[in-house]
């Protein structure tokens, strides 16, 4: 039986292989050689020394490819230990890389790394085009598990994409189809809100909220994200409706009256739903707004995301 080397045993080989490469080769044995070492030092959580042997290699490479492929290594560290700062950085560096001519296995990969960041930054929107993408061109499990990607890519087009999309780019997506096979409650969540089940889509609900409760990236949002939803299930509800009483909306979604009211209460006074109670008939009456109501506030949106977007960059720019 093999005796597992010692870290200490491990650096010495990996520096002897530095020096015969420095000694007798060029800077493609070098740099390879300097990834080794760097990866021993991540295997036992030395941190720092590995990021700074990773930007030797960094130096040692000279196509674009190897230096994407070492910022994939040094982003992977960065986004275990959420310095937001940084991964923004990197990704910024890939992105020039690729305009330098980088193939599009890597940029496909680094759609995902950018999706990833998206969701740590709450960017539901950015990060859910960036996984829909990402899904027929998977290459990153380093980082990620396929069934992870897709898992995340339903719960964020349930936000993000209206049922028509949904269905086409979604649940008939036969990479999708696969995963949702293995994720019942998921997939009755996806096509519940499809077919407008109100009630079976409140009660699986719970169960994927639960869920997000101890997932990796989303959890630190799961009170946002379960707001979201709800909003988005009131919108679609009450867009078949000019007017609807309370008692049948609670019915449709399997709730009390009480929680109904309490409900668009709290999200009309928040300007989140359009529409309005009359608390003395128990009705709620929907208020559409004009098309062209409908496009300056999207680019009202739009223009704060930009102004938004500008700010962080020239904070980068500054630094």
């Amino acid at each position: 039986m093999e005796v597992e080397k010692t870290f200490e045993e491990l650096l010495e080989e990996d520096d002897k292989k530095i020096k015969d490469a420095t000694e007798n080769y060029g800077d493609v044995e070098i740099r390879d050689a300097l990834i080794e070492k760097a990866n021993t030092y991540l295997k036992y959580r030395k941190i720092e020394e590995a990021m700074a042997v990773y930007k030797e290699a960094l130096a040692k490479s000279v196509g674009v490819g190897k230096k994407m492929d070492i910022h994939f290594l040094i982003l992977k560290i960065y986004l275990e230990h959420r310095n937001l700062d940084k991964i923004r950085e990197h990704i910024e560096l890939q992105k020039n890389l690729l305009d330098q001519g980088g193939d599009w296995e890597r940029k496909n990969k680094l759609k995902v790394y950018e999706g990833i960041f998206c969701l740590l930054v709450r960017d539901i929107e950015q990060a859910c085009q960036l996984f829909l993408d990402s899904v027929s061109t998977f290459n990153s499990t380093e980082i990620i598990a396929y069934n992870d990607l897709v898992y995340y890519t339903v719960i964020l087009s349930i936000i993000q994409l209206n049922r028509q999309d949904l269905k086409s780019k979604v649940l008939n997506n036969s990479d999708v189809i696969g995963v949702l096979r293995e994720r019942a409650d998921l997939k009755q969540f996806l096509e519940s809100f499809i077919k407008c089940d109100y009630r079976t889509l409140f009660q699986k609900l719970y169960l994927v909220v639960s869920e997000l409760q101890d997932d990796t990236y989303l959890s630190q949002h799961r009170k946002y994200l379960t707001r979201e939803f709800r909003i988005n299930f009131y919108q679609q509800f009450l867009e078949s409706y000019k007017t609807v009483t309370l008692f049948n909306m609670a019915q449709a979604f399997g709730v009390s009256v009480d929680f109904i009211d309490r409900e668009l209460s709290e999200l009309i006074a928040s300007r989140r739903l359009n529409c309005k109670i009359d608390k003395v008939i128990g009705i709620v009456e929907s208020q559409r707004t004009d098309d062209r109501n409908q496009l300056y506030q999207n680019a009202l949106k739009q223009g704060d995301h930009l102004l938004g977007r500008i700010q962080k960059l020239s904070r980068i720019t500054d630094q």
